[in-house]
């Protein structure tokens, strides 16, 4: 028997290549996009362009598509963005996968992760860690897919890239498959049917139903209780061949409406009485169309299987043969058909026969059944071969990389030993150079103060050479003031004298005067007392005056010496009177004359001293005192 069950089993297998199909709206967009990249000019424009042409060309043309995202990356290289070339390299690494060139593979996706570095669009790394998640997927890492696809869906955030985040958590989902995790398959399987709804894309809605379809079958197998889990199965499914039905023109993976018609055949085969035949074989052509249309042999040879299933439970085993001949022969037929679905096919022929008692036909069966599966265990080992191989040179090369990074962090390491060291350096070049300068600058300073210490010196001598030179101008100008003061006090002592003088010879001619005179004896007595005081008071004047020459002695020697002792009495008191600076009419007021006799005494004085004409008897006298 051929059953659908491995075919459900393994559904996200059979999903990873998400193949295009080859019906005529599909011809319609490849068409389109063609025209609108013959239109495009500018470069990045082209290069998204070019990326949704190869995914249209994904089994059609899977070398063209290659070729196109080839002259991409030469687009892309005018560009500083690495988001283009990621974007490039990230299709790349998927598509050829698919042409099993491993070691292209892994260069494609190392490449895509390199410029997703070099780049800010959160949308294109988000792409490239994605595609990394389903690379790894297919290889059964599903811890190191695991990782990728939740950086993706990281990346992804906020950036409405709902078509990526529907794949991402539908890979999740297959990973809790693969690990036997029912609920967080559940739970994934509807974040992605979500994030369908969201994008808006007929592909991603087609997937989304299909997989629900598939969730509620498997809760259905673990509590068959539950009659509503198969309905909502079977609901699922068919949503799923509706979108694909009205959104023709849009599909471009036609593959996954088949395995929904395929999966609700066999619900009906599996768990419906035989009376529900027709709804069976109703989902199962439209499985075989759409199959047959996109080259998809493995759905037909499960449509076949369950047809087959169906004669077998009526006992007609010959029609069950020819039905699992013919779509052995359509396989055969098609070149795309894996050794795998040939094996399956003839393992249910060997079935057939052995019910039917006719063992020749099945041992017949059987070996080339054997061939097949040799065929494909050959290919399957030749694949993990390569695969093994693509993946040491991986390593290799990523080992080697390893060790780059190594060298490059010891590097980096030893450069920054270089650079504290050169810091340390400065630090103590600048260190010994302040120092220095600090030492320098102290010996400026002390310079400077020594400089200031002898200027201060200088001024604090000046200042005290300008203290003396004022203390002496101080001391000489109250000597001066007290030769000036004396000179004064001199001749008033002079003109005391003076007058003291006259005024003694006025009082003797009067008193003569007075004695010649005969008269009353009381006057002549009071005035002979006066007179008497008055010359006691001139002997006290006299003294005063012997003072006078005690100071200036050699006044009146000096002028005596000059006139050789020609000066009379009158002359000197002349002179007394022209030391204490009396003019011409003053000195002849006190001496009650005229200043013309005044004037001819002065000449005579001058003559008598030997005074030439142009000295002057004032200035002469005032020279000796």
């Amino acid at each position: 028997m051929i059953t659908t069950r491995r075919l459900q089993v393994s559904f996200l297998i059979l999903l990873l290549g998400i193949c295009s199909g080859r019906a005529a709206a599909q011809a319609v967009l490849i068409d389109s996009l063609r025209h609108a990249l013959a239109a495009d000019t500018s470069p990045e424009s082209r290069i998204m362009t070019t990326a949704k042409l190869a995914r249209a060309l994904f089994y059609k043309n899977v070398h063209e598509a290659i070729s196109l995202e080839q002259q991409a990356l030469v687009t892309g290289n005018s560009l500083k963005d690495g988001q283009y070339k990621a974007f490039t390299y990230g299709t790349l690494a998927y598509l050829y996968d698919q042409v099993k060139n491993y070691a292209a593979v892994h260069t494609a996706i190392d490449s895509a992760l390199y410029y997703a570095g070099r780049t800010d669009n959160k949308l294109v790394k988000g792409f490239v860690w994605l595609r990394k998640g389903i690379l790894e997927f297919s290889d059964e890492k599903y811890d190191q897919s695991m990782a990728s696809l939740l950086k993706s869906l990281q990346l992804l955030e906020g950036n409405e890239a709902y078509n990526y985040e529907n794949i991402a958590y539908y890979y999740i989902a297959g990973i809790y498959w693969s690990n036997h995790d029912i609920d967080n398959y559940n739970k994934y399987i509807r974040l992605s049917w979500q994030t369908a709804l969201k994008s808006d894309d007929p592909d991603d809605l087609c997937r989304g139903y299909q997989a629900l379809g598939n969730a509620f079958l498997e809760r259905y197998r673990a509590d068959t209780a539950t009659r509503s889990l198969l309905d909502s199965a079977l609901y699922y499914n068919h949503l799923c061949l509706e979108v694909a039905r009205k959104e023709e023109g849009r599909i471009i993976f036609s593959n996954t409406a088949a395995v929904a018609a395929l999966n609700n055949g066999d619900i009906y085969f599996e768990y419906y009485p035989a009376a529900y035949k027709d709804s069976a074989e109703k989902y199962i052509n439209i499985a075989l169309t759409i199959a047959w249309q996109i080259g998809y042999p493995e759905v037909v040879a499960n449509c076949y299987g369950i047809l087959s299933e169906y004669a077998m439970k009526e006992g007609r085993y010959n029609e069950a043969e020819k039905i699992l001949l013919m779509g052995l022969t359509k396989a055969e037929e098609d070149s795309t058909t894996r050794d795998f679905t040939k094996a399956r096919m003839l393992s249910g022929l060997a079935r057939v026969a052995e019910q039917s008692g006719n063992t020749a036909k099945a041992l017949r069966y059987y070996k080339d059944y054997m061939k097949y599966d040799k065929a494909y265990f050959n290919s399957s080992k030749l694949t993990s071969i390569n695969k093994l191989a693509a993946q040491y040179e991986s390593d290799k090369k990523e080992q080697a990389l390893t060790v780059l990074k190594e060298k490059a962090a010891f590097n980096k390491q030893l450069n920054f030993i270089y650079f504290c060291l050169i810091v340390v350096g400065l630090i103590a070049f600048v260190f010994l150079f302040r120092s220095y300068h600090f030492r320098l600058k102290a010996a400026k300073q002390r310079q400077l103060l020594l400089a200031r210490e002898k200027e201060d010196a200088s001024l604090q001598s000046q200042l005290e050479a300008r203290l003396r030179e004022e203390e002496a101008a101080r001391l000489q100008a109250e000597q001066q003031l007290l030769l000036e003061r004396q000179q004064r006090l001199n001749k008033e002592l002079l003109a005391g004298t003076l007058r003291v003088q006259e005024k003694s010879e006025l009082l003797l001619t009067l008193r003569n005067k007075i004695t010649g005179e005969a008269g009353n004896g009381n006057i002549l007595r009071q005035m002979d007392r006066i007179i008497s005081e008055d010359q006691r008071l001139d002997e006290d004047f006299e003294t005063l005056k012997s003072d006078f020459a005690e100071i200036h002695p050699d006044f009146f020697s000096q002028l005596q010496q000059k006139a050789q002792n020609s000066l009379t009495r009158l002359d000197l008191k002349y002179c007394s009177y022209i030391l204490m600076g009396l003019s011409n009419k003053e000195v002849a007021m006190r001496l009650g004359i005229a200043p013309k006799s005044i004037r001819m005494a002065r000449y005579r004085i001058k003559q008598k001293l030997g005074l030439e004409k142009d000295q002057q008897l004032d200035q002469y006298i005032q020279s000796l005192a």
